[in-house]
């Protein structure tokens, strides 16, 4: 009897795990990946931190290094609480662990000088407005305050960091982001580049490659805790800008065996198939494994799953937050059922076009480096499957009736029609018939009906008002609005690439005027008003520095040297612009602009 009443709870268990109502946790690291996973992924002393929210942001605990090993650090805190619950320690007891065990965040990275740095490389002196080129220079001289290496004594107590070891010096994003982050890199290096600062390039993309060898892929950035997630798949693309700027065949061969590699992480782990008009598609979507709250978001996390609705999955939200996550885009309206909420946020049922689109450029670029190489074998099957795969990205989200491409929703079985910049990927990655000249001209058309280019700082990322998410309206983002101008730029359109320029024009006229009055270079921008100011949203406060906008900007400003001209009206800014106001001064103003636009949205919304 005994034995049958077990079997038939054991069914129904597996029914329930089944069903979906219960799941295991994946962590965001565990002991397959790091040593140190029950200090800075999991377990009881990042549950109190966060419950008493000993710092303002998450991420600051998940960098400090520990001052004795791990296993140690655990034993003590046990020690000294046992296995209570967070809520029913004393603040001040838990604020005391954390400074007798931990450092200061940030203490095992070291600031540096690149050694291919030079204080007015000879490409910027080929632009021709003098401001402009002055303008260069600084945001050439703002990449020593960004260089980073990681010191090497660490590795023999690597398990005290959260911190992934990478050999060669690097560019950080600037702010709260210390350490490397992947599709960061890209612009970063575009910007590299235009300063022609090779070595650290190289440096970069050797980096990442450390990464796919240890790890199989590259990880979001270089922390442990982002071992379940990796980021816009841009590694070829770094290498082949760098080929095209140095013609290095040799690195180009050392580095294809490690970017089929990371090509094949996407191809086994990210790809699901998608039936329509009776024809089967595979193609990629952001989907990490973890399943719990992110440890350099943690508080924030926990406290949105708590507003979920009851019968909610909350282990699935933490899975599509990270998912967000890994698209780079954490977050925007574009992830939400509702196009509203957060706690209605479904990224595993999203098929996202700009993915697919990098995805396609990576056979492109894969094909080509081949060939480079002397290898045609290997460039005939990238050629093929490339091909092919462009057919896919046409067969599931360009629609024709609106002239554009669009994410695809799994659960409603269709596109999501509202507009996101993510619309313009395929073209920057030309993955279309190139022949097909018209096809800029409809993607522009579609963009130009969606009003998102009435804004004097650039592009918005999105249209959708009706929250405060930072990658949605009025935010405007460097790689977005890069990715659209070389788009048009790069298309067989001459009047595409006229627009290309304009919208170049005011994106670079926009970031100058902040630069010189606040004195910084902000992550992204607010870009309406009259001119554009520093944005605002999302999980933390807008940060400065920064890696991929000054990155984006000496790219553009190369290309158009010999038209980007500072306006009239912005003639002066350089030498009238006052004190630098405050990071909260500007950040609070652009967060009561954003929210007044929002209330009319909701009230627009209610009243018709």
């Amino acid at each position: 009897m005994l034995t049958r009443w077990c079997s038939l709870v054991s069914i129904a268990l597996l029914c329930f795990i089944l069903n979906g109502s219960f799941q295991v946790e994946i962590h965001v690291c565990d002991s397959t990946n790091s040593n140190n996973s029950f200090i800075y992924c999991n377990g009881p002393i990042l549950d109190a931190v966060n419950y008493h929210a000993l710092y303002n942001d998450s991420k600051e605990f998940v960098d400090m290094p520990m001052k004795q090993d791990p296993l140690e650090v655990y034993n003590a805190w046990l020690a000294k609480f046992g296995n209570s619950s967070a809520s029913s320690l004393n603040k001040t007891d838990v604020q005391a662990f954390v400074n007798q065990y931990f450092s200061a965040a940030g203490t095992e990275l070291v600031a540096c000088t690149p050694d291919d740095w030079q204080e007015k490389p000879p490409k910027l002196a080929t632009i021709l407005d003098p401001q402009l080129r002055e303008w260069a220079y600084k945001l050439n001289a703002i990449w020593k305050t960004l260089c980073r290496k990681i010191d090497p004594t660490i590795v023999q107590h690597n398990s005290r960091y959260s911190l992934l070891y990478v050999p060669h010096h690097f560019i950080v994003p600037g702010g709260r982001f210390r350490e490397f982050y992947y599709w960061d890199a890209y612009w970063i290096i575009k910007g590299l580049i235009a300063c022609e600062m090779y070595n650290t390039t190289k440096s970069m993309i050797r980096n990442l490659a450390t990464m796919v060898d240890q790890h199989g892929f590259v990880p979001n950035g270089g922390r442990v805790y982002y071992l379940q997630r990796s980021q816009p798949p841009l590694l070829s693309a770094m290498v082949y800008e760098l080929y095209e700027a140095t013609n290095d065949k040799d690195f180009i061969a050392e580095l294809l065996p490690t970017l089929l590699k990371e090509l094949n992480f996407w191809n086994q782990k990210r790809t699901v198939k998608v039936t329509l008009n009776g024809k089967e598609y595979e193609v990629y979507q952001y989907k990490t494994p973890s399943n719990v709250p992110r440890p350099e978001s943690y508080r924030v996390d926990t406290q949105n799953s708590a507003k979920l609705a009851n019968g909610v999955d909350k282990q699935q939200f933490y899975q599509d937050l990270a998912s967000a996550a890994e698209s780079g885009w954490d977050f925007s309206t574009r992830w939400f059922s509702d196009y509203k909420s957060l706690t209605n946020i479904e990224t595993t049922k999203v098929l996202p076009v700009d993915l697919n689109g990098l995805i396609c450029w990576n056979m492109d670029i894969m094909e080509y480096l081949y060939e480079q190489v002397g290898d045609t074998t290997n460039s005939q099957i990238f050629r093929n499957r490339r091909a092919e795969f462009r057919d896919t990205v046409q067969n599931v989200f360009y629609n024709k009736t609106d002239g554009t491409w669009y994410d695809y929703n799994l659960r409603s079985q269709s596109h999501n029609p509202r507009f996101y910049t993510s619309t313009a990927v395929p073209l920057f990655t030309n993955c279309y018939n190139t022949l097909n000249t018209g096809k800029s001209q409809k993607v522009f058309d579609y963009m130009d009906k969606m009003g998102v280019f009435n804004y004097p700082g650039g592009i918005p990322s999105s249209m959708s008002q009706e929250s405060s998410e930072q990658w949605d309206f009025p935010n405007g983002w460097s790689p977005n609005n890069h990715m659209i101008i070389e788009g048009l730029r790069k298309s067989a359109n001459p009047e595409m690439q006229d627009k290309g320029f304009l919208i170049a024009s005011k994106w670079v006229m926009g970031n100058f005027r902040v630069f010189y009055e606040t004195g910084h270079m902000w992550e992204k921008y607010n870009v309406i008003g009259s001119y554009p100011a520093p944005g605002s949203g999302g999980e933390y406060d807008v940060q400065d520095g920064f890696g991929w906008t000054n990155g984006a900007i000496l790219d553009l400003l190369l290309t158009y040297s010999d038209r980007l001209f500072v306006p009239e009206n912005l003639i002066n800014v350089t030498t009238t612009a006052t004190k630098s106001p405050s990071v909260e001064t500007t950040t609070k103003v652009s967060y009561l602009l954003n929210s007044w636009i929002i209330f009319l949205g909701v009230l627009t919304y209610v009243l018709f």
